[in-house]
């Protein structure tokens, strides 16, 4: 038993200081999984580790400065919870750092798969909207979703209106975009309402990319009316 609460042990001190680890992030066999749960509840006593919520844990990180235990960061406990629901963040709080809206959200969006209620997590407001897509492995996919996403969301990013949303979305994103991830962001809007689809063939006809503006429209429905509340330059 030695060997293996050392082995855990081992596993456990190779994380890094701040980061949010579960039992799948520990390699052990599975008939072993109380003892795990042992060996955590103990190193949790002697602050080895700290307890996040069930199942979760963090090894601390002491402050250079000698002001003690640092806290696990918002962005951390952001990464774990769109780990643990298996979707990615998205709403104001992205749109922000997008550079889309100013304000700061009270509350975090993550986008997912299936239905989750609202809840709160270290006094963070969480909630859950429908995810269009798989949550993508790579950043660059993650960055046209989220594209996709603010222009779905037009009428409601917060702190501007809804022709600011459309001019900001469009200068400081679309029209930076390569021709090839142009493409891409054209095809994942396959999936999108047909909304999204019109509001992005505007925006690519703006850019002079006129066959994939013809694409998008080719998928409407001609006898299809949008209220549109922006004007086209």
């Amino acid at each position: 038993m030695k060997s293996f609460t050392s082995d855990i042990i081992n596993q456990i001190e190779i994380i890094p200081e701040g980061k949010i680890f579960t039992f799948s992030n520990l390699d052990f066999p599975v008939g072993k999984f109380a003892n795990v749960a042992v060996i955590l509840s103990d190193l949790s006593k002697i602050k080895k580790v700290v307890r996040v919520e069930k199942g979760a844990y963090y090894r601390p990180k002491q402050s250079s400065l000698g002001l003690g235990e640092l806290p696990v960061y918002q962005d951390e406990q952001l990464n774990y919870l769109t780990r643990k629901l298996g979707g990615y963040l998205t709403g104001a709080y992205i749109y922000n750092k997008m550079s889309l809206t100013e304000q700061v959200p009270s509350v975090i969006t993550i986008a997912v798969h299936q239905p989750v209620r609202a809840f709160k997590f270290k006094k963070m407001s969480i909630e859950c909207v429908k995810a269009y897509v798989n949550t993508p492995d790579d950043d660059n996919t993650l960055r046209l979703i989220r594209i996709l996403d603010a222009i779905k969301d037009l009428k409601h990013i917060p702190g501007t209106t809804p022709q600011q949303a459309y001019d900001r979305i469009f200068a400081l994103h679309i029209s930076q975009l390569s021709q090839v991830n142009l493409e891409k962001t054209v095809s994942l809007s396959m999936v999108y309402p047909p909304r999204v689809r019109k509001i992005l063939s505007d925006m690519l006809g703006e850019n002079n990319h006129a066959d994939l503006n013809k694409q998008l429209i080719n998928t409407i429905c001609p006898t299809t009316r949008f209220d549109l509340p922006y004007k086209t330059i």
